[in-house]
């Protein structure tokens, strides 16, 4: 790993590492200074530097330490070794035989000396004096490397302040740098949102991220489907090179501040005043100056780790006894439980490991925290301490739950099995019966399934209400309203959205209890935003997220609930720019949900991509989407996915993917698993090749048909448009009304649409098209110039039929932009280093050598070096194979 370290850390380090060159190679310039945590790949960066500078400098490495730090001159040793024994504490003696050994011949050299010094910080004051003088004479270039904490000695500080030195901080990566990083040791590229998980977990740490990735990888946390990487479960923080990592980091740390740090680790997120009474201030004080803890600014001011992946490592390390004490110790000073949700678990965990007395109660509680943050493992490991006879069937529900989250569908039906009929507890009835809903949608029993969820549930009321004094009239009316709401959730996936908005609308205005408004409202929205009314639903959605908003805990495990019916109407209000953005900014933030219902965030910025027409990044982001779903599908999108993706390729003439695709759909149809109307009429498109023109459009009609009785006037407009899309204009009339009646920005370009189309108006379509692309609607873009271009080759306008065939081929053009050559045309670029990938790019871009060598701050003669190397690895004669490529045929997974 540590070869890898010492190549792969340097992506996202470009600029720095041209800097630090130039600066090198300035001979009237200052020397370096490189400031950062380790494991941010300081050593690394100076190393790239003196590879890529080559017989340029005549480099020389010391290493300083914190064992010699109180010797004087030992980290000048191997420099001085001319030295007698009376001579080496002589600072002039020293920086004589210093200069002697840069400069072996007495005169300037013609290329300049470098002494890098490594861990900089432990340097004792009599070397400081020394590279200070060296410095100032020009003797040579110093770059000193240093951890900022603890801090470098004041001397080499006030070097850089008075200008001898040049300073460079590295930071940690970003989330495009982690993803670059992550492809290049994976060989292919992770989805996004095991890349933010990833990033989260290292904190942008690149000795972090990649013992996090080989980690991950060999425990089969991290697998490679259909080309691109995924998470398949919570990461781990565990292997040995981790622990020997943590380990050097704080290794320097004294027995105060180390009791200190174990004691957050043991306790976080624990409250500022009960740390400091249980460990000494001062170290507390110095942990944060070396920023190992954060100290939060709520009214407790709890304490965390700067970096949690460090907190699982010292939680595996500390000594069961010592871990035994210090939170039997913090058991004692705590007032009350925690009252922060990551404060509840670790309280209920670590109070179980330490013998607490914990009520069953709370343990009931964090279980269900647990699974509302997604975190299966520990409901696992809780659940089973529930003693109290009355609370075991809820404790079930929640084991039942965390093997529904790993896919384990025979699991959590039996772990559900029989709760119904035994559970007298009202709470526990309702979420039992929601969860048997979800498994029988993904078991493929049908939507009739989740309304005989619902019946069974009404049954169990009317036994709890026969039982005096067990249940009140309260909780037996909120609960038949729950049985209700999952009843009118089941006809919605049968389709019957317009029979359920008047109750669902009643419901909404009238119930007084917030969980039962947050499911008629979400609920509400679906049927607006499916009937025509996407913006209004996206109204109604703004109420639900204030419920969401202030729910506390229970909110949260309906946010996924919400989240899939507010996507939706985004899709439908065409609103693509404002999903692509939520979907950012909900997979940056990588919680824990990703792992297991990713998938269905990458199959709607998948479909958004297919709507729009940029099929060369759909068709990627949905075979991702599917490969995760086929791995956990909690909502049941795996049907959707697949003949999305299988019209994708189909759009790419991948004719084998979508071949493959369209089987895998009529599989899981088969199985009795429910497509929406969309996907149905994505699958009809995929196989337009084999079933023809006319039974295309004859299936198509009859999808149209179906959304139109059902009032799902948003299916039914984009069913018509692929008719239209196939050059049927006989239902231009027919979807014009439709528009009329619609809300969105989609329905505003299909009445354009429509209207151009009936009175024939070429330019009106030339106009909107070019309207549509610039709103990244390219698929729209194209349809509106073929219909243009059609209607003037009927007229026989030869000079503008001319101008329209150019505009047909841009649109079409702009639809297959971002589709990857096929690799088996391409060079095989991962045998290249990070330098030679960087001028690949230029050369794909159309850079020449020369451009090359002022971008990269090279020599015309070392780019002209880089290529020929490249071309020998690559096996290539000419620099247009970086360029050229061929489409190939593409695999499923």
């Amino acid at each position: 790993m540590a070869g890898v370290l010492a190549t792969e850390a340097l992506v996202g380090r470009s600029s720095i590492l041209a800097a630090v060159a130039d600066c090198l190679l300035d001979r009237n310039g200052p020397g370096v200074l490189v400031l950062g945590d380790a494991g941010l790949g300081k050593t690394a960066l100076i190393t790239a530097v003196i590879q890529e500078l080559g017989h340029r400098i005549r480099p020389f490495r010391v290493f300083a330490g914190a064992t010699l730090a109180g010797v004087p001159f030992a980290a000048l040793a191997p420099l001085i070794t001319s030295l007698s024994p009376g001579q080496i504490n002589e600072p002039l003696a020293v920086l004589r035989a210093v200069t002697a050994a840069l400069n072996p011949s007495g005169e300037p050299e013609s290329v300049p000396a470098v002494l890098v010094v490594e861990d900089a910080q432990h340097l004792d004051d009599g070397s400081v004096a020394v590279l200070a003088q060296l410095t100032a004479a020009e003797a040579a270039k110093v770059v000193f490397i240093c951890r900022p904490h603890p801090a470098p000695p004041g001397e080499i500080l006030s070097m850089w302040s008075e200008g001898l030195l040049d300073r460079f901080d590295l930071q940690p990566l970003n989330g495009q740098d982690v993803d670059q990083l992550c492809a290049q040791v994976l060989g292919a590229p992770v989805v996004p949102s095991a890349g933010a998980m990833l990033r989260k977990a290292s904190g942008g740490n690149p000795m972090f991220l990649l013992e996090l990735i080989e980690s991950a990888k060999n425990a089969g946390q991290l697998v490679c489907l259909n080309g691109a990487w995924i998470l398949t479960s919570e990461l781990r923080g565990s292997s040995l090179r981790l622990l020997d990592l943590v380990q050097n980091q704080i290794v320097h740390l004294d027995s105060a501040q180390r009791e200190a740090l174990d004691t957050v680790a043991l306790a976080e997120p624990v409250p500022l005043d009960v740390l400091r009474r249980v460990s000494d201030q001062y170290a507390v004080d110095e942990l944060q100056e070396m920023r190992l803890i954060a100290i939060e600014s709520d009214a407790a001011q709890h304490v965390r780790l700067a970096q949690p992946l460090v907190g699982e490592v010292l939680r595996l390390i500390v000594p069961a006894a010592r871990s035994l004490r210090i939170r039997q110790r913090i058991l004692e000073l705590m007032e009350s439980r925690p009252q922060t949700m990551d404060g509840l678990l670790r309280y209920v965990s670590w109070g179980l490991e330490a013998g607490a007395r914990i009520p069953d109660r709370e343990i009931l509680e964090a279980a269900q925290l647990a699974n509302r943050l997604f975190m299966p493992g520990y409901v696992e490991r809780v659940a089973g301490a529930i003693k109290e006879p009355a609370l075991k069937l809820a404790a079930r529900v929640e084991v039942a739950r965390a093997k529904w989250y790993r896919g384990d569908t025979r699991g959590t039906a039996w772990e559900i099995g029989g709760i119904v009929e035994r559970t007298d507890d009202p709470s526990t009835l309702r979420q039992v019966s929601m969860l048997a809903a979800q498994l029988a949608r993904r078991q493929g029993v049908g939507a009739q399934a989740v309304k005989q969820a619902a019946y069974e549930w009404e049954a169990a009321l009317a036994r709890l209400a026969e039982s005096a004094g067990r249940i009140t009239e309260a909780d037996i009316e909120l609960g038949r309203t729950g049985c209700r709401l999952l009843v009118l959730e089941g006809m919605q996936a049968e389709g019957r959205h317009v029979e359920t908005e008047r109750e669902l609308r009643h419901i909404w205005h009238q119930t007084g209890d917030q969980e039962t408004r947050l499911l008629a409202g979400t609920l509400l929205a679906e049927v607006m935003a499916v009937t025509g009314r996407p913006l209004s639903a996206l109204q109604v959605l703004a109420n639900v997220r204030d419920i969401l908003d202030g729910a506390g805990h229970w909110g949260l495990q309906y946010s996924a609930f919400f989240m899939r019916r507010y996507i939706l109407a985004l899709l439908h209000a065409g609103e693509f720019s404002v999903l692509e953005e939520y979907l950012r900014k909900h997979i940056s933030a990588a919680p824990n949900s990703l792992i297991y219902d990713g998938g269905m965030l990458h199959f709607s910025g998948g479909l958004a991509d297919l709507v729009r027409g940029d099929i060369g990044s759909a068709l990627p982001r949905l075979r991702q989407a599917v490969s995760m779903l086929r791995v956990s599908d909690m909502q049941s999108d795996l049907p959707d996915a697949v003949a999305a993706a299988a019209y994708a390729a189909s759009l790419l003439k991948f004719r084998d993917v979508a071949a493959s695709y369209s089987a895998d759909y009529e599989a899981l149809v088969r199985d009795g698993m429910e497509p929406s109307l969309t996907a149905q009429s994505h699958a009809v498109m995929a196989r337009i090749e084999q079933n023809g023109l006319r039974t295309t459009l004859s299936r198509l009609m009859s999808l149209a048909d179906s959304a139109a009785a059902n009032g799902a006037v948003g299916p039914e407009i984009n069913t018509l448009l692929l008719v239209l899309r196939l050059g049927d204009l006989s239902v231009v009339r027919r979807l014009r009304s439709l528009a009329e009646t619609c809300e969105g920005r989609t329905a505003e370009f299909t009445l354009s649409y429509c209207q151009a189309l009936e009175t024939k108006d070429a330019a009106g379509l030339v106009a909107l098209s070019g309207d549509a692309a610039a709103e990244g609607l390219e698929l729209a873009a194209a349809d509106y110039a073929s219909h243009a271009l059609r209607i003037l080759e009927s007229r026989g306008d030869k000079a503008r039929q001319l101008e329209a065939q150019r505009l047909v081929k841009r649109r079409t053009a702009a639809l297959v932009r971002a589709v990857p050559p096929a690799d088996r045309d391409m060079p095989d670029l991962s045998k290249l280093t990070r330098r030679e990938q960087e001028i690949v790019v230029l050369v794909q871009n159309g850079s020449s050598n020369r451009d090359i060598a002022l971008n990269l701050g090279l020599s015309l003669r070392t780019v002209e070096g880089h290529l020929y190397r490249m071309f020998a690895k690559l096996g290539i004669s000419h620099r247009d194979k970086l360029i050229r490529g061929a489409k190939g045929p593409e695999q499923p997974a």
